[in-house]
């Protein structure tokens, strides 16, 4: 076989390598978080009241981790686009638990009364601090799921 040959050969076997992995990647689905072990398991009061006291800590320990939240929902809100956010907290503070629902279980908060309790689970993605103490900070979870084996 000529090097050109070679080259060649190795060059396609590279294109479609790359083309292969590229199609499962842009195609790849998350996974549901419905039958996740959570790492962590938390009323929302105390998670807000742990990123109070020292937030640097506890975004260590939640980054990037599956947390169970249960707690008062004091909001439901849907955008535009169809999107729910459920907050849970106390409903006499300013701080929440942000929720933001999986699109594939939007019927489960939308059925939800509110000022009810409920136990959430999803990714903690980051905390909002509110320097001002004027509106209250906020706990983000994202892809979120009514976890009804908790309840």
């Amino acid at each position: 076989m000529s090097s050109k040959t070679l080259l060649l050969t190795l060059m396609v076997l590279a294109a479609i390598t790359a083309g292969v992995f590229t199609c499962k990647e842009f195609n790849r689905k998350n996974r549901d978080l419905a039958n996740v072990k959570p790492a962590y398991v938390v009323n929302a009061t105390e998670l807000i009241n742990e990123f109070a006291a020292d937030d640097s800590i506890a975004n260590k320990k939640y980054l990037g981790k599956v947390v169970t939240v249960k707690g008062q929902i004091k909001k439901i809100n849907q955008d535009e686009d169809g999107y729910y956010t459920l907050m849970l907290g106390d409903t006499a503070g300013m701080s929440s638990v942000l929720c933001a629902m999986d699109t594939t279980h939007f019927k489960n908060a939308a059925n939800l009364p509110p000022i009810s309790s409920v136990t959430v689970k999803g990714y903690f993605i980051g905390f909002d601090k509110d320097e001002t103490g004027l509106l209250g900070s906020d706990v983000k979870l994202n892809r979120c799921v009514i976890d009804n084996r908790a309840q």
